[in-house]
């Protein structure tokens, strides 16, 4: 009888064990397989993903979506930062930014620049609303009109995309209802956070980490400190929407950007910028982005698929280095190297260190990556 009680518990146990075994091996191999969903939101995560990389895609989306606001007349320039609200392409911005301007221009995060009207200001919020119709299928910033920020709550101070300004600031709320006054404009109920407002950011967008979505406009900040200010969206929602539903296209107006001189010292930033935009928008997959940054002719060798189907094995892109070569004939030749982590069919992970050139030129007015081809085959 010792001996059966002994073979029943053996032939338990190991009934038990492939059972489990088996669990397990069908998990792993679904999870696999299984195809990787997301939500396709703001703030929309990969499961493969850390929060790192989660941010890090945060940001990117959210600087589709700014633009970098120049605005001059015969005195002097300022620029800062404004965010695309709408289909319209109407973009929400600080008043002081755009303040006796008699020419706007605005810029993306792809270089691509196009002219804007002023549709209006209001000097004692410091909130203005300019509109840029070329914008109209851009994904808009999605707002929350409603959410009045607690103290603790952890945002993204967003600046404008492109140059020296391109600056993102990570923070918190650790202030409501702050009132003041600086050159003439009146600040109630403001946002006090613990992040940066320079001239770049001002008139970008407060995002919320947590939701993804704006609640504020960034506008002031203490110089040489990590305090800044921003307003409110729910303060000036209301004005915003009467300035969206009362401007009237006819009325607007827009300068003439055409005959513009070739500004070889602008050319050059933008040029390296968009170098390291392309891989970056590479690393984290967004191959639509990147394929958008090259030449008509580019396109029309390489469908869309193809392209992506050149890049989809690579997870990570790290610029480690960008090389400019003299201009010549309004175009650039551009080194550019880069170590890249590469996923086989079976999982396996490899680091590489890859050479790409460049060939960058303006096309129709903007900035385009004309042609590109990998060194070391």
């Amino acid at each position: 009888m010792q001996i059966r009680s002994t073979r029943r518990k053996i032939l338990i146990i190991m009934v038990s064990v492939l059972a489990i075994t088996s669990i397990i091996f069908y998990v792993i191999h679904s999870w696999k397989h299984e195809p990787l969903e997301a939500e396709n939101t703001l703030v929309s995560s990969i499961d493969s993903q850390n929060g790192d990389q989660s941010l890090k895609e945060i940001i990117h989306q959210a600087q589709k979506a700014v633009v970098q606001i120049e605005a001059s007349n015969e005195a002097r320039t300022k620029s800062g930062a404004g965010f695309v609200i709408n289909h319209r392409g109407d973009i929400v911005t600080n008043a002081h930014v755009i303040e006796d301007a008699e020419r706007v221009v605005v810029k993306l995060s792809n270089t691509r620049t196009f002219p804007a009207a002023i549709i209006n200001h209001e000097m004692t919020d410091d909130i203005a609303l300019i509109r840029v119709p070329e914008l109209q299928n851009i994904k808009p910033l999605t707002y929350n009109p409603d959410y009045e920020a607690e103290i603790g709550d952890e945002i993204l101070a967003v600046g404008s995309p492109i140059g020296y300004q391109n600056a993102v600031s990570l923070g918190l709320i650790v202030g409501t209802e702050r009132s003041f006054s600086i050159n003439n404009y009146d600040y109630e109920q403001a946002y006090q956070i613990s992040a940066d407002i320079t001239h770049g950011n001002s008139g970008g967008p407060l995002i919320l980490r947590e939701t993804g979505e704006v609640i504020g406009i960034n506008a002031a900040g203490v110089e040489d400190t990590d305090i800044g200010f921003s307003i409110p969206m729910f303060r000036v929602n209301d004005q915003i929407t009467n300035w969206v539903e009362s401007a009237k296209d006819k009325d607007l107006s827009y300068p003439n950007l055409a005959n513009q001189s070739f500004d070889k010292e602008a050319f050059t930033e933008n040029a390296k910028y968009i170098s390291k935009y392309f891989f970056e928008s590479i690393s984290i997959r967004d191959y639509i982005n990147a394929y958008t940054l090259l030449g008509s002719a580019k396109q029309e060798s390489m469908d869309y698929t193809s392209f992506r189907q050149t890049f989809k094995s690579i997870i990570k892109i790290t610029v480690d280095r960008v090389k400019l070569h003299p201009i010549e004939n309004q175009e650039v030749t551009v080194n550019v190297q880069v170590k890249a982590t590469i996923r086989d069919e079976d999982y396996k992970e490899t680091e590489e260190t890859r050479k790409y050139q460049l060939q960058i030129a303006k096309e129709n007015g903007q900035i385009k990556i004309i042609d590109y081809k990998k060194q070391n085959d």
